[in-house]
This record gives C-alpha cells, sequence and structure tokens, in this order.
C-alpha cells in the first residue's frame, strides 16, 4: 500500500467479487449473504489493513480429489462423459532466504518484501508447462486473506508489480466477463476454508463445465497455495 497506493477499497473488491461467486453456488457457506464493497469497509478492523471480510472464514467440513493414470481418466471419461483433467505442471518452494516470509518480517530481501514471495516459482510453473499467464481461461487462488490475492495476481505475472490494484479495479476476477474469472466457488473468503484443497476441485469442476460459475470454454486453470510462505501451484488442462 504504501508502495503501489494499493486501497483497501482494492482489497475489498476482491472479497465482494468472491461472495458474488459464492451466492450462487449452494455449497458455499456464505451463498445465502450477499456482500457489498460499503459493509466491506464498515466491518471491523482484524489487524490493519485487513478487515473481517479480508479473512478467510473457519468453519468444518470434508473434500477430496482422486488422481489416477491417464489410461484410467480415459476410462472413465467415457464412461461418465465427462472431459478428463490433466495434471500439465506443479511446483512448490520459497525464494532463497525467504524464511517464514512476510508474516513474520524475517530475512526477506528488500526486492521482494512487498510481494507474495511466488515470482520465482510461478516462472518455473510457467516453464514446466510451456504455458503463459494468458493462456489460463479461470484461477482458483489461495484466499486466506484478500491481500495475498493481489500479491499473486502480480506474481504469476496477470499484471505487472504494483499494478493490482487496477487490474482488481477492471473487474477481472468477476467470472460474468471478467478476463481471469478467479475462485468461482467462492474460494476460502466465500465458500470455505478448506486449506485450498476446495480450490483443487473447483478447478476440476471448471474445466468439466460443471461449476456454478461456469466460464465458457474453460480449457486451462491455474491453483495457488499461499502467499507469504513456502507455496505451491499447479496447472491443470482439460480435455
Amino acid at each position: 500500500m504504501h508502495k503501489y497506493g494499493t486501497t483497501s477499497e482494492h482489497l475489498g473488491k476482491i472479497a465482494v467479487a468472491f461472495r458474488k461467486h459464492a451466492n450462487r453456488n449452494p455449497r458455499a457457506v456464505m451463498k445465502d449473504k450477499p456482500l457489498t464493497l460499503e459493509q466491506h469497509q464498515q466491518s471491523r478492523m482484524i489487524a490493519d489493513p485487513f478487515r473481517l471480510f479480508d479473512c478467510c472464514m473457519e468453519n468444518d467440513g470434508a473434500c477430496a480429489v482422486v488422481i489416477t493414470t491417464e489410461e484410467r481418466a480415459q476410462d472413465l471419461a467415457r464412461a461418465k462423459q465427462r472431459a478428463r483433467v490433466e495434471i500439465v505442471a506443479t511446483v512448490q518452494g520459497a525464494p532463497k532466504g525467504y524464511s517464514f516470509g512476510s508474516f513474520t518480517n524475517a530475512n526477506i530481501p528488500d526486492e521482494i518484501y512487498a510481494t507474495g514471495g511466488t515470482e520465482q516459482m510461478a516462472n518455473r510453473l510457467w516453464n514446466n508447462a510451456d504455458l503463459k499467464p494468458l493462456d489460463v481461461d479461470v484461477a482458483q487462488i489461495y484466499d486466506h486473506f484478500t491481500g495475498s490475492v493481489l500479491m499473486q495476481l502480480e506474481d504469476f505475472g496477470f499484471c505487472q508489480r504494483g499494478e493490482g490494484g487496477d487490474f482488481i479495479d477492471s473487474g477481472a476476477l468477476h467470472w460474468d466477463g471478467g478476463s481471469l474469472p478467479t475462485n468461482t466457488s467462492g474460494g476460502s473468503l466465500s465458500e470455505a476454508y478448506m486449506h485450498g484443497l476446495n480450490h483443487v476441485l473447483e478447478g476440476a469442476r471448471s474445466l468439466w463445465g460443471e461449476s456454478c460459475c461456469p466460464v465458457e470454454d474453460a480449457r486451462v486453470c491455474l491453483v495457488t497455495s499461499a502467499a507469504g510462505v513456502p507455496s505451491s501451484a499447479i496447472l491443470l488442462r482439460g480435455h
């Protein structure tokens, strides 16, 4: 915020977009609770600059992912008339000397202090997959806090460093017309906090065409883990 002029309203627009998606999702904890930017701005401060609706929920629940061979997936796809979802590439790690990242303010090089610490990892992911940010049709970005979403949008190259606020202002995250529909189930902020595994499930649903916020002709989905700590990410492709 100090370096680039990011505002609380930018963060609020992330929370509002994801709540809008959750309102279409019958599985979402917040399915019946709309959220406006005004409500976000009036909510109590938890840890400046994060207000109540900038923070993920605490809830009980369960979800699961089944991974199998390509051959078996093809058989299941034919039997269920459902496209198979391929794991194109995965990556995990943190920058050298990152320690515990921005949550402890320890051992962070100046050049990445105002980032999510995932840019190096993101570059490896794109190289391993032979894909680029423009190839992504839908994203499921780990949203334990709204700020981590904004920083990962920059880290993964969807906008330039410091331009995350403008990118959010453009409406890019909305499923109905945004350039990068994101957290189409509501994410950890409004569907459920399942430590990111529900993001993987929503990635598959998006590529199957079964999301409550469907993205037409979606073929490639990015799923990320947390910013500000050693992290991971995965690229999925529907067939």
